[in-house]
């Protein structure tokens, strides 16, 4: 059996956006909008409920600094930010929680897809 290799344990130093002990902040390999990118604690854990004390203030600091950065850079009307938790979504064996922050732009629509358990019937 084929390991899969976990993108969030393996990601290049180059692509850090930020980071801190814990965490850091990575762009989307499969952007929804622009600037759209993930916080990830630095420890490989499948659940938000496997996350310590430490690693949750960590990831929200992150998470701040995320927005902020974004907000300077895109000029976002605002935010679309969340997570999934557990087998329900078909994510890939060697799961790495992990946060999305999703620019929003005017008159551009969100469309989620099969990462958040979204099916297009069309």
């Amino acid at each position: 059996m084929t390991e899969i290799k976990c993108p969030y344990c393996e990601f290049e130093e180059f692509d850090i956006i930020d980071k801190n002990e814990f965490g850091a902040i990575l762009p989307e390999q499969n952007p929804l909008s622009k600037g759209h990118s993930v916080i990830i604690p630095l420890r490989h854990i499948d659940s938000f409920f496997e996350v310590s004390e430490k690693e949750r203030k960590s990831l929200s600091s992150l998470l701040e600094l995320a927005r902020n950065e974004l907000k300077l850079r895109h000029q976002p009307e605002g935010f679309h930010i969340a997570f999934n938790d557990g087998d329900v979504f078909g994510q890939e064996q060697n799961k790495h929680f992990h946060i999305h922050i999703i620019p929003r732009y005017k008159n551009e629509p969100l469309k989620l897809d099969q990462r958040w358990g979204i099916i297009n019937e069309n």
